[in-house]
């Protein structure tokens, strides 16, 4: 008989951000009733979740010896939902009895477990993540500087990659224009 998992000794997998994700892994492994490796596997690549997972890496992940892939860690957790008929996108803490449950917090045990997975990616420990990701900056336009066009005056535009300060060169062409290339 295979042996069951158990969570890492803090010996084995420090505090820190792969622990906080590996607990939270743990929690559904638990509450699905310790299953084996290989009836999650086999949950995992069928029509409600279409990526196929190892056991090894389903072992690995709860051993927090890996950080795989959120396609791999979501299909870990789906599998671990269905072995406990619940829905990942449900709240993570169902129940109004529930020590757990926080009438302001409704998110999702997915929702939660990617977060973790985030948090362990980057390092970051729980009160050190972002709360929001922040905005991107809005595209400024280069401004231009009043020139006659290219090598009309001795001022380029600012976003000439071709300028190089000098003045122009005068040209034997008629209209003002070198068949020089400005290199």
């Amino acid at each position: 008989m295979p042996r069951m998992l158990r969570m890492p000794g803090k010996d084995v997998l420090p505090p820190g951000p792969k622990r906080d994700l590996v607990a939270e892994l743990y929690v559904h492994y638990r509450l699905a009733a310790r299953p084996p490796l290989p009836k999650i596997a086999a949950l995992t690549g069928t029509e409600s979740n279409p990526h196929k997972v190892s056991r090894e890496t389903i072992r690995r992940l709860l051993t927090g010896t890996t950080t795989s892939q959120w396609a791999v860690v979501d299909a870990l957790l789906i599998a671990l939902c269905q072995l406990q008929d619940r829905d990942p996108d449900g709240r993570r803490w169902p129940e109004p009895d529930d020590s757990r449950w926080d009438e302001n917090d409704p998110t999702t045990c997915r929702e939660h477990l990617r977060r973790l997975w985030n948090d362990d990616i980057d390092g970051l420990e729980p009160d050190e993540a972002p709360a929001t990701p922040p905005a991107a900056p809005a595209p400024v336009p280069p401004a231009r500087q009043a020139s006659g066009g290219w090598g009309g005056s001795a001022a380029s535009p600012a976003d000439d990659p071709w300028a190089t300060g000098a003045p122009a060169k005068p040209s034997a062409q008629p209209g003002g224009y070198s068949d020089e290339p400005p290199f």
